[in-house]
């Protein structure tokens, strides 16, 4: 939870517009809430001066057992560790995939660092609905499914 205190004022702009978006919360609101109330996995990425530079998680849909809806957001200073992070993906999207063979979300269609991200990794794009949230704005469903290899 000091975690979340700590990153959601130094949140990237598109993820702060994001939580906007979909609930209509500032981040500094919904994060620690989130990390608490929830029954999923959360874990940081830390910079060389200790510092919580960004979080992601998993959390549990009760109603489909296998499938996990993951979620990330981080401070601007993700962008100096961009090569350890791309590094550290495929490891960690196995590790999400030992557990749930289905994975995914809804992304704000504004969100350009997480979409190429997202596309880089292996998730494919389902649909766009084109007024999700309480800001009816356009959000993209992804998906991504666990590869015989990390079975």
């Amino acid at each position: 939870m000091a975690d979340a205190i700590d990153l959601a004022p130094r949140l990237r702009e598109a993820d702060k517009n994001e939580f906007r978006a979909f609930l209509g919360m500032e981040p500094e609101a919904v994060l620690p809430f989130d990390i608490t109330q929830g029954s999923g996995e959360t874990w940081a990425f830390i910079g060389d001066q200790e510092e919580v530079v960004g979080l992601f998680g998993v959390q549990p849909v009760d109603q489909h057992p296998t499938f996990g809806l993951v979620w990330a957001v981080s401070s601007p200073d993700i962008f100096k560790y961009r090569r350890d992070f791309f590094k550290l993906t495929p490891k960690v999207l196995d590790m999400l995939h030992q557990k749930y063979p289905l994975i995914g979300n809804h992304i704000d269609a504004r969100n350009k660092a997480h979409i190429r991200w997202l596309k880089r990794h292996g998730f494919s794009f389902l649909r766009t609905i084109p007024e999700f949230g309480v800001e009816r704005r356009p959000f993209h469903e992804f998906a991504r499914l666990r590869s015989t290899a990390c079975a």
